[in-house]
């Protein structure tokens, strides 16, 4: 607010001071013109008087709301407005020559007597020049109002996307906790004490979860912590069935990430494919970050199946909250290579 009103003041000041120079400039081009102090101290009383005129009609247009009037109402009034600017400046430069007892022209009178003809002929110009102020106002405030309802939207927009944010990620914690648990319910009448062991893991497991699962974005290390724990626990339901292989670049594990997003893949994968197979499979995760982008690369053994997009919350939600944080700079693909599923993320980082 400062800011705007200062650089309000120093155009007011700058503009108005600009345009009696110039006025003065012209009138050096005379021979007959008699450069004195009272010359620069009328123009100095005019430029107070144009900017406390102007001003008067920014505070009209502001009271009145001018701007939101229809458009032939708003060029009706503002003729008006700078027709009444136009005869008080006018007014006021007459009475300050009388007041200075001024000669500009050499053999002219002082000006102690009111001469229409040349009133009317400096009211025109003045008309003139204040319809041009108001219309450079009009335009400065509307680019304003535009620019603030910009902001607006765009607080808006990222309000709307938090929340957003916030119940994709309330989705993954009952989504993950009921998978978790599944793995463990096989467990409990073939090997009681696996089961406690995983039981603690799993504990663990959803402690860590639930505290990542309430940020925006974690590191990449994090993520892959947390997925190392629960491929631990699949691999004591699935044993040699399940095969895994991390290869992440150090320059990638600081890299930030939707929680559990690599986790619900992880998940997928497991559920759609390695445990639709009798001889079970491999799940290989990969991760590179060169040039600003973040490659990471989830292979799981199976079937890609055609209507995967309506099934469970993983793959969309993953997809939605990649949009929420990153826009274009977020890409999602998922496809059939071989006898592998194959998902590739990247993530563009300004």
């Amino acid at each position: 607010m400062e800011k705007k009103r200062f650089f309000y003041w120093g155009v007011q000041v700058a503009g108005w001071t600009a345009y009696f120079m110039f006025s003065i400039l012209l009138l050096l081009a005379s021979n007959n013109f008699v450069s004195t102090i009272n010359v620069y101290l009328f123009a100095g009383l005019s430029i107070i008087a144009a900017i406390l005129i102007s001003h008067g009609i920014r505070y009209i247009i502001i009271k009145r709301s001018l701007l939101k009037q229809p458009i032939a109402k708003l060029v009706f009034i503002t003729l008006g407005l700078s027709v009444l600017a136009a005869f008080s400046l006018e007014y006021l430069q007459f009475l300050f020559e009388i007041l200075i007892n001024i000669d500009f022209v050499v053999g002219e009178e002082t000006g102690t007597e009111f001469n229409w003809p040349s009133f009317l002929f400096g009211v025109s110009r003045s008309i003139i020049l204040f319809s041009l102020w108001c219309g450079f106002y009009y335009v400065f405030a509307i680019v304003e109002k535009s620019r603030e309802q910009e902001i607006l939207n765009l607080k808006w927009e990222a309000s709307k996307n938090e929340i957003e944010l916030k119940n994709l990620r309330a989705q993954l914690n009952p989504h993950f906790l009921f998978n978790s648990l599944n793995s463990i319910r096989a467990l409990v009448a073939l090997d009681p004490e696996q089961s406690k062991t995983s039981i603690t893991q799993l504990s663990n497991l959803l402690r860590k979860s639930i505290n990542l699962g309430k940020l925006r974005v974690i590191p990449l290390k994090e993520e892959l912590e947390l997925v190392r724990i629960y491929l631990d626990l699949e691999s004591v339901r699935f044993e040699e069935r399940l095969r895994t292989t991390i290869n992440i670049d150090d320059n990638a594990l600081s890299c930030e990430i939707p929680p559990l997003m690599i986790q619900t893949i992880v998940e997928n994968g497991i559920k759609h494919g390695i445990s639709q197979s009798i001889e079970g499979g491999l799940i290989q995760i990969s991760a590179s970050h060169i040039n600003d982008i973040l490659c990471i690369e989830i292979k799981n053994t199976g079937k890609l199946e055609s209507d995967f997009r309506e099934k469970g919350i993983g793959i969309a939600n993953t997809k939605k909250r990649l949009a929420l944080l990153y826009g274009k700079n977020a890409d999602f693909k998922i496809e059939q290579v071989g006898d592998k599923v194959v998902v590739v993320i990247k993530i563009k980082y300004k």
